[in-house]
């Protein structure tokens, strides 16, 4: 399941962690929002496969533009390089430990005033390894 590993990644990125819990073992436990994508802004993608209501995403970035990409249970933060603008839309570079993450938006509707949605593909290499994934997902301001 995506979800926890995005939300721990995006809290530890965005700082969005509330509270802290004591455990049974006395140690300091940080408890994020359950739901940081409905206070803080930014683009959230999953597979096109997969509906946008399972929040079950495989990219992320927050405003400023640092990436969380999903494989499994791994999360790698990315930092954006660029923004080009294409025919068709635009593409957004991300690097870092060594991958490298081009979300490449061809379609995108306004969903409502804060709200944008959008398809495309995110191609992501690390290494000599190269993938790529149709996705769809949506900026929230």
């Amino acid at each position: 399941m995506y979800t926890l590993p995005l939300l721990m990644a995006y809290a530890l990125c965005t700082g969005a962690v509330t509270d802290t819990l004591q455990t049974p073992q006395t140690k300091l436990v940080s408890v994020a929002e359950k739901t940081p994508a409905k206070r803080h802004g930014g683009y959230f993608f999953a597979l096109r496969t997969v509906p946008l209501s399972q929040e079950q995403y495989v990219f992320s970035a927050d405003q400023l533009k640092k990436g969380i990409y999903i494989q499994g249970d791994k999360s790698v933060i990315v930092g954006h390089t660029m923004t080009v603008r294409t025919s068709k839309g635009f593409d957004m570079y991300f690097s870092g430990s060594d991958y490298n993450v081009v979300l490449a938006i061809k379609e995108s509707r306004r969903v409502d005033d804060g709200t944008i949605a959008y398809k495309g593909t995110l191609s992501v290499q690390h290494g000599a390894e190269k993938q790529r994934f149709a996705v769809h997902g949506f900026q929230q301001d």
